[in-house]
């Protein structure tokens, strides 16, 4: 009776324990299962870097003039004002005028005078002229024949010693002027009858181009007490009043194109072999952009600040900005290869490094790593990983260093 009851008090226990066994076991497996934790990944891959460089400057008109007169005098008048549109040729100011008109009008008078000259030695003397010089050598003729018979008459007295010294010597003298008279009349009625000489001609003839010049230089001095605009564009700039006396080259207007602004950039030296002529830059003014080409890079660095000038024109055809603002222009820079991940997957808390975790043999991987720039919501890392790395970037927060990871199959 006693074995039968232990006999089933052992039955009974065997029955109780074997369901207690199988309960713990399976426990143990799903806990194993629950640490092994689920995560996404991402290769690794190297991609293009491209950074915007953000530099300001001061517009400037594409084209620019300071105009000044080359007369001098009394500003008279002023048809521009600042901010004016002019165009080519208008005329912005006069100087008084007077004196030069006074230069032109003598030189008119000289052009006339040897004009006439000219005029004279090309047609020879006149009918009335020409007797007249005929009729003067007549009258030296006979005077001078008078003088041959006086002279004559009183040679014989004097050798005769019927007169004086004194008194033949006075015959003689006249004598010497009849003839001497004579030979003039001869040689002037020659000219008149003959006419000017080639070196006589030549010598009217360039008198005659020097008046020309001189009046063409009077007239183009007085041209100069008008000043006007060299190009298209608008008065940046007035620097004289009316009634003003301003001398040649005193800079009185300056005169800008603004239908294309200029913007001067000091991209530092580094950056530059990232510049190209053509790029597009985008320039800001307050809330408002306009796009820009480079149309010049120049050759030389800056000795002072290391920076190399690049130039970027804007067109500005309705005049919407003005020369003296300051702009911002963005321009893409290419700073070669580098790796980015989404910024979640990099984990930074407290005073610790930035830290990544890596799938290696389906463990997380805690890596610490040096961060860049954030871009397009992508963190660059600098160092502690390498392209073709198996990076974790979902389900991170919940690792530890040397965890079990999962990859979720839609990711595999």
């Amino acid at each position: 009776m006693i074995y039968k009851k232990i006999c089933l008090i052992v039955v009974v226990g065997v029955i109780f324990t074997l369901p207690i066994g199988c309960s713990k076991s399976t426990t143990t497996t799903q806990n194993n299962l629950s640490q092994i934790k689920q995560v996404k990944v991402e290769n690794v891959k190297s991609e293009k870097i491209n950074k915007v460089s953000e530099i300001s400057g001061t517009l400037q008109p594409f084209e620019e003039s300071a105009v000044s007169f080359e007369a001098s005098g009394t500003i008279n008048s002023l048809n521009a004002q600042e901010g004016s549109n002019v165009n080519k040729d208008d005329i912005l100011a006069t100087v008084d005028s007077k004196n030069y008109e006074l230069q032109v009008s003598q030189a008119q008078a000289n052009v006339d005078k040897t004009s006439a000259a000219v005029r004279q030695t090309e047609k020879g003397a006149r009918e009335q002229q020409i007797q007249q010089a005929k009729l003067k050598v007549e009258q030296a003729e006979t005077a001078y024949n008078q003088a041959v018979v006086d002279f004559n008459r009183n040679k014989t007295l004097f050798e005769s010693e019927a007169i004086a010294q004194s008194d033949y010597e006075k015959f003689q003298n006249s004598e010497s002027v009849a003839q001497k008279d004579l030979e003039a009349a001869k040689q002037s009625y020659s000219l008149i009858t003959e006419g000017a000489t080639e070196e006589e001609k030549q010598q009217v003839n360039a008198s005659y181009v020097q008046a020309n010049s001189a009046k063409e230089q009077a007239e183009l001095a007085l041209s100069k007490t008008s000043l006007k605009s060299p190009i298209n564009g608008v008065v940046i700039s007035k620097s004289i009043s009316k009634g003003q006396l301003i001398s040649a080259g005193i800079p009185v207007y300056k005169i800008g194109n603004i239908d294309k602004l200029k913007v001067l950039l000091s991209v530092p030296d580094y950056e530059i072999s990232s510049w190209k002529i053509g790029d597009n830059v985008s320039a800001k003014l307050y809330d408002d952009s306009m796009d820009g080409t480079v149309t010049n890079i120049f050759a030389a660095t800056n000795a002072s600040t290391g920076s190399i000038n690049v130039e970027v024109t804007i067109d500005n055809a309705n005049h919407k900005w003005r020369s003296g603002q300051v702009v911002t222009c963005s321009h893409d820079v290419n700073s070669g290869q580098g790796i980015f991940l989404p910024k979640e997957a990099v984990i930074s808390t407290g005073g610790s490094s930035p830290y990544i975790f890596l799938l290696k043999d389906n463990k997380a991987i805690r890596t610490d790593v040096k961060i860049g720039e954030l871009k397009n919501n992508k963190l660059e890392i600098k160092s502690g990983i390498n392209e073709n790395d198996s990076v974790i970037i979902e389900g991170m927060n919940r690792l530890s260093d040397n965890d079990d990871v999962k990859v979720s199959e839609s990711d595999e």
